[in-house]
């Protein structure tokens, strides 16, 4: 097999080779270049995997990564050639496959190298001028192994997918060298996700192979390599597709072509709307499972699969099918006493168009949000948004505004603060205020919103000021972890596990607390977490999940950056925590609505209200097929309008449900409702197929 990945009349002379890592023969420590170049790759974290007598490195994506320091200059300036096999076992939102760093930490494409972003495989570069290339090599298969190349010839970056031209994009100068290692599978910056897969290898050329060279060289190296390709799930099913397009999160972004399922495409599926019943808060009336007056969450096994449900105050049940922050806008007052006449007014028939939309529930929003939709005639269950953690930060003065939540000095929570646990405590006392803690149609109870975890948070806390007195504990409290863990061996060196691990540690404090802060106030209701940020150091951090799922009911995740719910991710979610999961925060904005700018938040930008109708209903199948999600919240009920100033809807955006006018976008809104009034149904259906 080795004379197999030899160098071959194909690529001409091995003299033309810059670098060659394979991993027959590897240790698992040290991976050699077999160019001769002396190059030699140290490995962490990963592990090593026979298929077809091809040994290959397989990375975890959580700390797993080759890193190789140029000794011996790699020789390519005017043009180069990158092979490298690779499995995808998940895609992140963004994770590199091997590359150099760009000297700018902040600056994300590599100098060069490949990554995964969006689901798609790109190739990056840099030339000496300053300029960059990013060729689009289209999408990256989950589960099958894929030869990937980029070629610089001086004139254009192409990038080949299994011997097939699949990209590129015009280029020209010398490719811009740096004296920073040359990574395999590790992220170019700590806030970016390390790969996880297998690599089978990786070739660097000092010159630009021509297409049929790569055709050759694919032709000789597959035969180590099972490209069996399995079989989509929407294809395995038999489900379609139509393509929508998105320029990615602002208007300004290229626009690319992404399948989308919708629910008339769902194969074999028959719709059932009208025949579902429904009880007062939503759930579906039939089968008892018992009526606590209160909400509560379950696993229910035998025939219903082991899928996790809510189970409603009366015991049917239940799916959170929400919009986030129902309020009118304080833009557009005029425009709701026109329609409206009164507040209570606008409460009353919002309810109604809601439930005819077939949403059951309020998801997020403010105080003044609940007590005037709470008082219509047929309420919706709704949750209440708590600040334990922003509250204290603000009253030490340790906060400052950001896009959405709250920013924290050094962005560190003060969860290690020795006054934190008091303030949850008193805090936690406006539970018995009113009659809330006794209410049924209360769902649950966010403690906070979007606590930021950076990855270097480990870094962040033991680099604060110890001369500040409220800081102080949070320097002490991480310098005291890290001493235990190492067993007092110092702070050089501090591997990426370790700051995930911290991570766990820092967040399994603040759950702790406020979770028993709650419930000494409240035994009636769910805790549903504080909204998770879309963060790959909490999204994909186990040590973070287990954590939290000691604690919370639900979680509750704001989960951005996918065109779908990513199957594997999902499931990990509920493996790592033991809980069921709402995703508390997702949307596309479209182009079609004038006067707005659409440049902030962070959901997809599409090009009409049709196109957000359809991601509606792919996203949420791919939701309803995952048997640990118990719900989702749209973001939000109405777009932000034109005026807006703040800092996550400056300019507007078309965010919501319904518009400026208060009147719903229908194309989106009757996508919304056919996929709601069927997603009872749905859960047998895929329950069925899975």
């Amino acid at each position: 097999m080795l004379a197999t990945l030899g160098v071959s009349t194909a690529c001409g002379r091995a003299e033309a080779m810059a670098g060659w890592w394979h991993f027959n023969g590897c240790d698992g420590k040290l991976v050699r270049d077999a160019s001769g170049r002396g190059n030699d790759g140290v490995i962490a974290g990963a592990a090593l995997a026979k298929e077809r007598g091809v040994t290959s490195l397989e990375l975890d994506g959580i700390d797993g990564a080759v890193t190789i320091s140029i000794r011996k200059p790699l020789g390519v300036g005017e043009s180069m050639t990158a092979a490298v096999w690779v499995r995808a076992m998940s895609v992140g939102r963004y994770s590199v496959i091997f590359g150099k760093p760009h000297p700018n930490p902040k600056w994300t494409t590599p100098s060069p190298g490949m990554y995964a972003e969006g689901g798609h495989v790109f190739f990056g570069m840099w030339n000496t001028g300053g300029k960059k290339a990013v060729v689009d090599a289209g999408p990256l298969p989950v589960g099958a192994w894929i030869f990937l190349v980029a070629t610089y010839d001086g004139a254009a970056a192409r990038v080949f997918t299994n011997g097939v031209l699949a990209g590129e994009a015009p280029m020209t100068g010398a490719i811009a060298s740096n004296d920073l290692p040359l990574y395999i599978g590790r992220g170019l910056s700590e806030e970016r996700q390390p790969f996880g897969g297998r690599i089978g290898e990786l070739r660097l050329y000092a010159r630009a192979l021509a297409a049929g060279q790569v055709r050759a060289l694919f032709d000789e190296t597959k035969r180590g390599y099972d490209l069996t390709v399995p079989a989509d799930p929407l294809a395995r099913h038999g489900d379609g597709t139509v393509v929508v397009e998105s320029c990615g999160g602002r208007p300004s972004g290229q626009w690319r072509p992404y399948p989308t399922r919708t629910l008339e495409l769902v194969k074999g599926y028959m719709p059932r709307g009208d025949s579902v019943r429904l009880d007062r808060y939503g759930g579906w009336d039939g089968e008892d499972f018992g009526a606590s007056g209160f909400f509560r969450a379950g696993r229910l096994g035998g025939r219903l699969g082991g899928r996790w449900w809510l189970i409603d105050p009366e015991g049917h049940r239940y799916l959170s099918i929400g919009i986030n922050t129902v309020s009118p806008s304080r833009y557009l007052g005029d425009v709701l006493r026109k329609k409206f006449g009164t507040p209570e007014r606008w409460a009353q028939e919002t309810t109604s168009a809601l439930r005819e939309l077939g949403f059951n529930s309020k998801g997020s929003g403010g105080s003044k949000d609940i007590a005037l939709m709470r008082g219509v005639k047929d309420p919706l269950p709704y949750t209440w948004l708590m600040g334990f953690m922003s509250s204290f930060g603000k009253e030490k003065g340790l906060t400052f505004p950001m896009s959405g939540h709250s920013g924290y000095s050094n962005e560190c929570i003060p969860v290690f603060h020795p006054e934190f646990e008091n303030h949850c405590f008193r805090y936690a006392s406006q539970l018995t205020n009113g009659s809330a803690c006794n209410d049924p149609f209360l769902l649950g109870i966010f403690s906070d919103n979007e606590l930021l975890a950076p990855v270097d948070l480990l870094d962040r806390y033991l680099s604060l000021d110890t001369g500040n007195a409220d800081m102080r504990p949070g320097r002490d409290a991480a310098s005291a972890w890290l001493a235990r863990r190492r067993g007092g061996s110092g702070t050089n060196g501090i591997t990426r596990r370790e700051r995930l691990e911290f991570i766990g540690h820092a967040f399994e404090r603040y759950y702790r607390i406020v979770s028993s802060a709650i419930r000494r106030y409240d035994t009636n209701h769910l805790y549903i977490g504080s909204r998770i940020c879309f963060r790959e150091s909490q999204i994909d951090n186990p040590h973070f999940w287990a954590a939290m799922g000691k604690h919370v009911d639900v979680a509750t995740v704001n989960y951005y950056s996918v065109w779908g719910p990513q199957p594997v991710q999902v499931s990990n979610w509920c493996a790592w925590s033991g809980k069921p999961v709402i995703i508390s925060e997702w949307y596309t904005k479209a182009l079609d609505v004038p006067g707005l700018a659409n440049t902030n938040g962070a959901g997809w930008v599409v090009r009409a209200q049709e196109d957000r109708g359809k991601f509606y209903q792919h996203y949420a199948l791919g939701l309803l097929e995952a048997p640990n999600c118990v719900g989702w919240h749209w973001f939000k009920y109405q777009d932000d309008p034109k005026e807006s100033t703040a800092l996550d809807c400056a300019g507007g955006a078309n965010k919501g449900m319904f518009g400026a006018d208060f009147e719903p976008h229908r194309p989106l809104a009757e996508r919304a409702r056919a996929l709601n009034r069927e997603a009872y149904p749905l859960t047998e259906f895929f329950d069925r197929r899975r």
